[in-house]
C-alpha cells in the first residue's frame, strides 16, 4: 500500500481537487492507496482568525464563518453528484452551525481555549475529507471519508497533544485490516481515548500519512505539494533554486529545521522508523520525480543538498572570565531556559569556555535574558559574569548535505565566499557529523548570505553577474526585452546568468537581491510606491559578493552619472548610454577617467550600436595617429536632413522621427547641435585632446536662439516657420552639386559641429536615413579614411549597442579586469 498526502494548496479551489481525483485514480490503478487530506487551502488559518475574532467581539467572525460555508458549499455544488450534493450540503450546514455555537461560547468568555480552538481547527479536514471523497465516487473510485480521530490516539492536549503509539498504530491495522472503499483520511487531527479533539500541530497532515504509512507498513508516503520536490533552496530568495532528486532522512529532517517548508520534522519520524521513503511530489506536475527520501545518502555532484535560513532571531551570549574551567555553566544556563519553555535554535560555544552564545525565536528573547539574569545573579554582582549580550535582527543560515563529510574544503569554500561577499558572520555551528554548517548573519544579509552559498555549491560553472539598471524609458525598457529574449540562450551557450538585481527611474529604485524578472521588471517599478533611494542600489552594487556587478545607466540625467565614482571605485563595471558624463567639466572628465579599477563601457554615447569608439581605442592602443575624424553623428538630423532632401517638409520630418524614437525627449537637443557636440567631445577627449564644452564651436539646425526658451508645446507649435528655410537650403545645395549634411569635425585645432554643404561623392554626403557615418584619417588610413558606417537611431538598435558593452565587460570581468 501507498499512502497519498494533498495539502490546502492542492486542494484550495475545485479545478484543484479535479486534478487531485485524476492523480488517485491513476495511482489507484497501479496498487492499493490511501489517500490523507488537508483543509482547503488557508481554511484552518481563517477558522481560528474566526474564533480570536470572536473573543476579542470585533464583530468579524460571523462574516468570516459565512464566507467559509460558501467556500465549502460552492466547492460540494461543483464536485459532487447529484444523487448525494443535498446531503452533503446539509452535512456543512451542520458543521458550521456547530462553529458558530463553539464561536458564539468564545465570546461569551472572551477567551478561546486550547480546546475550543482544535475543535474549530477540526473543520477544515472533516469537510475537505468529505468533499474529497464525493468527487471522487463521481469520478467511479469507489472512496469514503474516514475522520482520523477514529485512528489516531493522543495524549491530552495539556501534555502536548503526542501520540500514543502503540494504541495509534492497532486502530489503524484494524481499521485497514479488510479491503474496501477507499479510504480519504483527515489530516491534522486526532482525538485522546475520551474522544476529546486534539490537532497535530504544523504539518499535521504530514505527520498524519507518516503515521498510517508506519502503522501499515507502506510502500512509500507521497506527500503532494505544490512544489517540485524539496529544493535547494527557498525559491524566494534564491530564483535559481534546483529539486534534489534524493535525500536522507537526516538532510531532510536538517532542512526542515532551518526552514524548508516542505516537510514539518516530526513528520518524518514515523515513517523514518519503519524505513519507508517518503516521495515529495507536485500536483500540479505529477510526471515530475519528485525528491525520493531514504534512510541511504545518495552521491551527489555538490556536497551540499540544500541552503535554508531561519530570519529574524535574536543573537544572546553569555560570557565572562568566571566561566573558565567551571564545571556546570551550560547545564545551569540551558536548564534555565528549559524551565522557561524556551526553545534554542542553535548553540555555539568557544573552546577556551569563556563565552556561550545561542538563537532564540525574537518572541523568546525577554524571557530568556530574565531566566538567565536570575541563575547567574550572584557571579554577575561578583563581576563574575558578564550582563548578557543580545543581538537584535540577526538570521540563521545552514549549509545542508550528508556528502560534507566526505569532502575536504568545504567550510573553506562556505567562509571564503562569504568573506568576498562582504558578509560578516556572527556565530558558527558544526557538529562533528559534518551533515550541517550553521552561521549566524545580520538579518539584512540574509538573502545575499543564502544566494552566496547557493551559487557556490550549485551553480560552481557559470558566472553570475548582478546587474543594476537605470532607467526604463526607450532604451532600458528595450534593453530589459532583449535580456528576457536572450537570458536562456546565453545560460545555456555561454554559462551566463544575467541577474537583474535593481531597476530605477527619476523615483528611486526596486531592490531584490533574489533577482527581478526582466519581463515584469517595468511593470513592477512602476506599480512600486515604497522605493529605495538610488543611493541604496549603488551602495548594494559596491558590494563585491563573487560575481561580476555592472551599473547599466540609459538615462539621460545628471544624477546617475555621479554614481559612476563609488561603483567604479568599488570594482564594479559601469555601462552607459548617458552622454552627459563625457562631454562635460573637464575636471569631472578626469574624475571618472581615473576612478577605476573598475572599467567604463560607453560605446552608445557617439554611434548607438557603431563600434566607432571600439575602433577609435584599437587605433591609438596600435600605435597609429588620428589626424582628422569627420562624421555624420546623429542619426536624428542625418534621417531629417535625408527626408528634406527628398521632398518631406521638415516639420513633417521631425514629427516622424520623434514618433519613431529617433530624437530626444525635447527634440531641441537634436536641433541645437548640443547632442553632436557632445559626441565629438567625447571622441576628442578619447585622443587626449584636452578640449571642454566651450570649445567646440555649435552651429545649431534653429532658425534662432530664442527657440531654445520655448515650452515645448511651443516649440512644437511653430516647427512649421522652418520649413521654408530648409526648403531654401536644400535648394542652393543642390543647385550646387552638393548635399545638405550635419557635419562633425575634428582635426588640428579644430573641433565643430553645424551644416555644411557637401560634395555628393565625398562619403558623408551618401549616407541615408537615419545611418551614422565616422571616417578616422590616421597615419595608415591617410589617403583613404577608415569609415565605421551603420544605423544610428532608435531605442532597440542602441539597447543592443549597451547590450554588447555589457556583454563586453562581463568577458573583461572574467578575464580578470573590471
Amino acid at each position: 500500500m501507498r499512502i497519498l498526502k494533498f495539502g490546502g494548496s492542492s486542494l484550495a479551489k475545485p479545478d484543484r481537487v479535479e486534478r487531485v481525483c485524476g492523480i488517485v485514480r491513476r495511482s489507484r490503478d497501479e496498487g492499493p492507496i490511501a489517500v490523507v487530506v488537508s483543509a482547503f487551502g488557508g481554511v484552518t488559518d481563517s477558522l481560528i482568525a474566526a474564533a480570536h475574532a470572536a473573543a476579542r467581539r470585533d464583530g468579524t467572525s460571523g462574516s468570516r464563518i459565512d464566507g467559509l460555508e460558501k467556500r465549502h458549499q460552492v466547492a460540494a455544488e461543483s464536485l459532487a453528484s447529484e444523487v448525494e450534493l443535498e446531503e452533503l450540503l446539509e452535512r456543512i450546514t451542520t458543521v458550521f452551525r456547530h462553529v458558530r455555537e463553539l464561536v458564539h461560547g468564545a465570546s461569551i468568555l472572551r477567551e478561546t481555549s486550547d480546546r475550543t480552538l482544535d475543535a474549530v481547527a477540526s473543520v477544515g479536514e472533516t469537510l475537505s475529507a468529505a468533499i474529497v471523497a464525493a468527487a471522487l465516487r463521481r469520478r467511479g473510485v469507489e472512496a469514503e471519508d474516514c475522520d482520523a480521530r477514529r485512528l489516531i490516539v493522543t495524549e491530552p492536549r495539556v501534555d502536548g497533544a503526542r501520540v500514543k503509539e502503540v494504541e495509534t498504530r492497532e486502530r489503524i491495522r484494524r481499521h485497514f485490516a479488510e479491503p474496501g472503499r477507499l479510504q480519504v483520511v483527515t489530516g491534522f487531527i486526532a482525538s485522546t481515548e475520551d474522544e476529546e479533539t486534539t490537532t497535530l500541530g504544523r504539518g499535521g497532515s504530514d505527520y498524519t500519512a507518516s503515521i498510517l504509512g508506519s502503522a501499515l507498513r507502506a510502500e512509500a508516503v507521497e506527500l503532494w505539494t505544490d512544489v517540485d520536490g524539496v529544493l535547494s533552496a527557498d525559491p524566494s530568495i534564491v530564483q535559481d533554486a534546483v529539486p534534489n532528486e534524493r535525500l536522507s532522512y537526516d538532510e531532510l529532517m536538517e532542512l526542515a529545521h532551518f526552514g524548508a517548508k516542505v516537510v514539518h520534522p516530526p513528520s518524518v519520524h514515523p515513517a523514518r522508523r519503519e524505513s519507508i521513503p517518503l516521495w515529495i511530489k507536485n500536483t500540479f506536475r505529477p510526471d515530475w520525480a519528485g525528491t525520493f527520501v531514504t534512510d541511504v545518502p545518495t552521491a551527489s555532484a555538490s556536497p551540499v543538498r540544500g541552503v535554508a535560513s531561519i530570519g529574524r532571531v535574536t543573537l544572546l551570549r553569555l560570557e565572562g572570565d568566571g566561566m573558565i574551567g567551571v564545571s556546570g555553566i551550560a547545564m545551569r544556563l540551558f536548564g534555565a531556559l528549559a524551565r522557561e519553555g524556551v526553545s534554542v535554535i542553535m548553540i555555539s560555544q568557544a573552546s577556551s569556555e569563556h563565552s556561550i552564545c545561542f538563537v532564540v525565536s525574537p518572541t523568546d528573547a525577554e524571557v530568556a535574558a530574565r531566566s538567565i539574569a536570575e541563575e547567574f545573579a550572584v557571579e554577575r554582582r561578583a563581576g563574575l559574569i558578564d550582563d548578557l549580550v543580545i543581538e537584535e535582527r540577526q538570521s540563521v543560515v545552514a549549509a545542508i548535505g550528508a556528502g560534507m563529510r566526505e569532502r575536504c574544503g568545504v567550510a573553506a569554500r562556505l567562509f571564503g565566499v562569504l568573506g568576498r561577499h562582504g558578509i560578516n558572520v556572527r556565530a558558527i555551528a558544526q557538529g562533528s557529523s559534518e551533515l550541517n554548517i550553521s552561521l549566524v548573519v545580520d538579518a539584512d544579509d540574509e538573502v545575499k548570505a543564502v544566494n552566496a552559498i547557493h551559487d557556490a555549491f550549485f551553480v560552481p560553472g557559470w558566472s553570475r553577474v548582478e546587474i543594476a539598471l537605470a532607467g526604463i524609458g526607450g532604451v532600458g525598457g528595450a534593453l530589459l526585452e532583449q535580456f528576457a529574449e536572450r537570458a536562456a540562450a546565453l545560460e545555456r551557450e555561454r554559462g551566463l546568468r544575467l541577474h537583474l538585481v535593481a531597476v530605477a527611474d527619476s523615483r528611486g529604485a526596486v531592490l531584490n537581491p533574489a533577482g527581478i524578472d526582466p519581463a515584469s521588471a517595468v511593470q513592477r517599478l512602476r506599480s512600486t510606491e515604497d522605493r529605495e533611494a538610488l543611493d541604496t542600489m549603488i551602495e548594494y552594487l559596491e558590494c563585491d559578493r563573487g560575481s561580476a556587478r555592472v551599473l547599466v545607466d540609459c538615462t539621460a540625467s545628471e544624477t546617475v552619472p555621479a554614481k559612476y565614482g563609488p561603483a567604479l571605485r568599488s570594482g564594479a563595471a559601469v555601462v552607459t548610454a548617458n552622454k552627459l558624463p563625457f562631454a562635460g567639466p573637464l575636471d569631472e572628465w578626469h574624475a571618472l577617467r581615473d576612478a577605476g579599477p573598475g572599467r567604463l563601457y560607453h560605446e552608445t554615447t557617439v554611434g548607438a550600436a557603431l563600434p566607432v569608439i571600439r575602433t577609435l581605442q584599437e587605433l591609438i592602443a596600435t600605435g597609429d595617429r588620428v589626424r582628422r575624424i569627420e562624421g555624420v553623428l546623429s542619426g536624428t538630423l542625418g534621417f531629417l536632413l535625408d527626408q528634406v532632401t527628398a521632398g518631406r517638409a521638415f516639420s513633417e520630418a521631425l514629427r516622424i522621427a520623434h514618433e519613431r524614437g529617433y530624437t530626444e525627449p525635447d527634440p531641441r537637443e537634436d536641433l541645437g547641435g548640443r547632442d553632436v557636440a557632445r559626441k565629438l567631445l567625447t571622441l576628442a577627449r578619447l585622443l587626449g585632446r584636452e578640449l571642454s564644452p566651450e570649445d567646440v564651436d555649435v552651429m545649431p539646425l534653429l532658425p534662432d536662439e530664442s527657440w531654445g526658451a520655448l515650452l515645448l508645446d511651443e516649440f512644437w507649435a511653430r516647427v512649421p516657420e522652418a520649413d521654408e528655410t530648409m526648403v531654401r537650403l536644400r535648394d542652393s545645395a543642390a543647385a550646387a552639386g552638393k548635399r545638405l549634411v550635419y557635419l562633425a569635425q575634428l582635426g588640428e585645432g579644430e573641433a565643430r559641429v553645424g551644416l555644411e554643404m557637401v560634395d555628393r561623392e565625398r562619403a558623408c554626403a551618401r549616407v541615408r536615413g537615419s545611418d551614422n557615418l565616422v571616417a578616422f584619417t590616421t597615419d595608415r588610413y591617410h589617403e583613404t579614411p577608415l569609415v565605421v558606417q551603420g544605423p544610428g537611431a532608435g531605442p532597440g538598435l542602441t539597447a543592443s549597442g549597451v547590450f554588447a558593452d555589457l556583454l563586453r565587460a562581463i568577458d573583461e570581468a572574467e578575464g580578470g579586469g573590471a
